[in-house]
């Protein structure tokens, strides 16, 4: 995973459409969920995950997720929360990527890669942006996460739930 030092670097027409909406909702500050019209963002919907900060301690529990953003991990999300969904592996920074945007109350951009069932790799871009609730902290996130062409990702989904069954 790596975090782009300039928002520029994003090469996802998604990630940069999440962007430019988040920037012209600042007015002082960061946005507020208010200013989350669906209507806004209708082309990210199946690609945006909401999630919810609780402050102490820090943790990102995951309120709604698109349905792109499910077929992508192949199970629902909702409810549950980031820590525990972890893998082992330390070169997954998801915790310090929301702690960053959390911290500079400004968007992390960036690219991720994951190693699919088949042994490859399959990367995407991903931008998480804060938003305040009402008040001046930071109560939730907005992210979207651009998957690209899923069609070998799903395909290594149903050959691994079909090993699963076989088993």
């Amino acid at each position: 995973m790596a975090v782009y030092k300039n928002p520029e670097d994003v090469r996802s027409d998604l990630v940069r459409f999440m962007h430019h909406w988040w920037l012209s909702k600042c007015r002082g500050d960061i946005p507020d969920r208010r200013d989350l019209d669906p209507a806004d963002i209708k082309p990210l919907l199946p690609t945006i995950l909401i999630s919810d900060v609780e402050h102490d301690p820090f943790r990102i529990r995951y309120r709604l997720v698109g349905t792109r953003a499910r077929e992508a991990t192949g199970f629902n999300i909702v409810g549950r929360y980031l820590d525990e969904l972890l893998p082992t592996d330390p070169d997954e920074p998801w915790m310090d990527d929301y702690a960053l945007a959390y911290r500079t109350r400004c968007p992390v951009l960036g690219v991720s890669s994951v190693k699919k069932t088949s042994g490859g790799i399959f990367t995407y871009e991903f931008g998480l942006f804060p938003l305040r609730n009402g008040g001046i902290a930071i109560d939730q996130f907005v992210a979207v996460e651009d998957y690209g062409d899923l069609r070998s990702t799903l395909m290594d989904l149903i050959e691994w739930r079909e090993r699963e069954r076989d088993e």
